[in-house]
């Protein structure tokens, strides 16, 4: 028993072992539905409001570009402005991102027809094989377009390649075996050799455009089912076979270093902040560090190449909420928990969290229910009456308090990832709150401190009242010094 309690104290130290300032911690949402909506630019101030500063937006290649089996004579794919191009519905988005304050995460996804290749899916349109130089040209109009110097459009300079690309649904075929049928255990995987190529040709686009610009890649689903009914390969083996890494991450053979710029991951998970993924090889919130060694181990082999310290982020992930989804996370535990994922992400060198989504879906046929893991309950009138969950403080000013050995070790990032004083304050076992000590925050808004504390009585984290931008201090929620519940639940709930 004293060895385990030894064990977890110099885990818990490791945690804060580097300088909490050095490394930031930026938020943001992606919604696409509430973004294209009429009353998208109301979701913007509200993403704002959240305390993000980024949005992740889809650029969908096959709605842009001219439809049809062939390519159009005389189309110029490379060319911004050819007249075959229609961006209307993507200006909107970028610009409004743009006037609000956000800076734009851009995936471009799903080919025309025309930049297809092979067979596909029952269904699926855009995802089978995508031709690396047709995606090549396309890369390139876009980030021309979005470049600066066209009068009217932002400069957008974060690009993402595809949306989890080890999952059948959106990169079409996973191995060489038919769509038809179960995957073997012997069964090659293909889409990280075919998403490889795909990564060079779109990297040496965007990046040529400019040298600025940060291409980002992986973007995974969380969980491969390479031998059950659904063709996924498996994160952290499509992870390694894409960065030629053994089972030890060790090289396996000579590979050229892949360009990009940014590692991604999208971490749902079946239970709690820690949960790890029940099958190997699948990747949740517990197993970030797997995915970070991986990273670092690519890094340092020189398979990577990159002009800036490679980073990594979590481009997708969320619980549904209870209410208004019954078999989402209960509000209160909901809360507890997005503060405290963004605390262990932030923990694995993660400076980017885009949590998914701004608003709960509504209703579609009787009592089925959509994605209820906004920050906004769902509001028929619109979004004058959808109001805040408990998670949107939470996720607005994150703020964690742990145990650790004989003393409490507390996290947080200010609302507005601002550096500037914080309070941390405990309750009292009789009511009310007594301050326990006054913090500054770093350039990034992080702060980190062990201050001397009673063993029970939840904290808290206040931006003194001078500082708050309402002329009111703001707070953050009450975090319980008791560990953490890890119950089951659904990915998306019901």
């Amino acid at each position: 028993m004293l060895r385990a309690r030894v064990a977890i104290s110099l885990a818990l130290t490791a945690l804060f072992a580097v300088p909490a300032e050095a490394r930031p911690l930026e938020t943001g949402l992606f919604d696409q539905t509430a973004f294209e909506a009429e009353d998208g630019s109301a979701a913007m101030v509200r993403t704002r409001a959240a305390g993000a500063t980024s949005v992740r937006l889809v650029l969908y290649w096959s709605r842009v570009a001219p439809g049809g089996p062939e390519k159009p004579a005389g189309f110029d794919p490379s060319s911004p402005v050819d007249p075959g191009y229609d961006w209307s519905y993507f200006d909107r988005l970028v610009t409004e991102a743009a006037d609000h304050g956000l800076e734009p995460i851009v995936t471009i996804f799903s080919a025309p027809p025309w930049a297809e290749r092979g067979d596909r899916p029952r269904n699926r349109p855009g995802v089978r094989k995508p031709d690396p130089a047709e995606l090549a040209s396309f890369a390139k109009a876009a980030a021309r377009r979005y470049s600066g110097a066209i009068p009217g459009l932002p400069r957008v300079r974060r690009w993402q390649l595809w949306n989890e690309p080890n999952l059948h649904r959106f990169l079409w075929p996973q191995f060489d075996v038919p769509a038809s049928r179960r995957v073997p255990k012997d069964a090659d995987a293909l889409s990280p050799e075919y998403y490889r190529r795909m990564v060079r040709a779109f990297a040496r686009a965007v990046h040529r455009v400019h040298a600025g610009n940060l291409v980002v890649v992986g973007g995974l689903a969380p969980f491969g089912n390479a031998h059950g009914g659904e063709h996924a390969v498996p994160p952290l083996q499509f992870m390694r076979e894409l960065l030629c890494l053994g089972a030890k991450n060790r090289p396996t053979r000579d590979c050229k270093p892949l360009p990009f710029d940014v590692w991604s991951h999208h971490p749902y998970t079946e239970g709690g902040p820690d949960h790890r993924a029940a099958v190997p090889g699948n990747a949740s919130l517990g197993d970030l560090p797997a995915m970070r060694r991986i990273l670092d181990a690519a890094v340092r082999a020189g398979r990577i190449s990159s002009r800036r310290r490679v980073a990594f982020w979590v481009t997708e992930f969320s619980w549904d909420t209870k209410p208004p989804d019954p078999d989402g996370v209960p509000a209160k535990l909901h809360a507890r928990w997005v503060a405290e994922a963004l605390y262990r992400m932030w923990q694995q060198r993660v400076s980017l969290v885009i949590w998914f989504k701004v608003r709960d879906d509504g209703q579609r046929g009787g009592d089925q229910l959509y994605h209820q893991s906004g920050l906004y309950f769902h509001c028929a009138a619109g979004w004058s009456c959808s109001e805040p969950k408990r998670s949107f403080t939470a996720f607005r000013f994150p703020f964690v308090a742990f145990r650790a050995g004989g003393r409490v070790r507390v996290w947080g990032r200010t609302p507005s990832s601002s550096s500037g004083d914080v309070i941390v304050e405990q309750r009292r076992r009789r009511g009310g709150w007594r301050r326990v000590r006054r913090l500054r925050a770093g350039r990034h808004g992080i702060f980190s401190a062990r201050p001397r504390t009673r063993a029970k009585g939840a904290l808290r984290a206040r931006i003194p009242t001078a500082r708050a931008a309402s002329g009111r201090g703001e707070r953050s929620l009450p975090f319980k010094l008791m560990k953490t519940p890890d119950v089951p639940v659904r990915v998306f709930g019901d």
